[in-house]
């Protein structure tokens, strides 16, 4: 086996384990959703949520001192990585890993 098919493997591999790792720390999850609701909602907490709000801020209905309020910098912060974006770094790696592993490598001696 050349050096090319072992690390075309060991990508597969990265690939299998890296959304694994993440999975102890996914909070989110929910029995009664569907598979895309969980898909969509499920991810790893960055900060807390503030008590009461339940994680959506109130609606602003009052529009006339909107421009005396500074800006919060602790609103630009996510409140949690999504999963979904640590299972796209897998289809990558999958999708890298199987091209090293099935795709010959051309040589000058092959031709183009």
């Amino acid at each position: 086996m050349d050096q090319r098919k072992k690390s075309g493997i060991i990508l597969i591999i990265i690939g299998v384990c890296f959304p694994l790792l993440a999975l102890p720390f996914v909070s989110g999850y929910s029995k009664d959703k569907g598979i895309i609701d969980n898909f969509y909602k499920i991810g790893i907490q960055i900060r807390a949520d503030k008590e009461g709000t339940g994680g959506n801020e109130p609606m602003v209905t009052d529009l006339s001192n909107l421009h005396t309020k500074k800006l919060n910098f602790s609103k630009l912060i996510p409140k949690r990585i999504p999963l979904r974006f640590f299972l796209v770094v897998t289809l990558i790696l999958f999708y890298v890993g199987i091209v090293r592993v099935t795709v010959p490598r051309r040589g000058p001696d092959q031709g183009i």
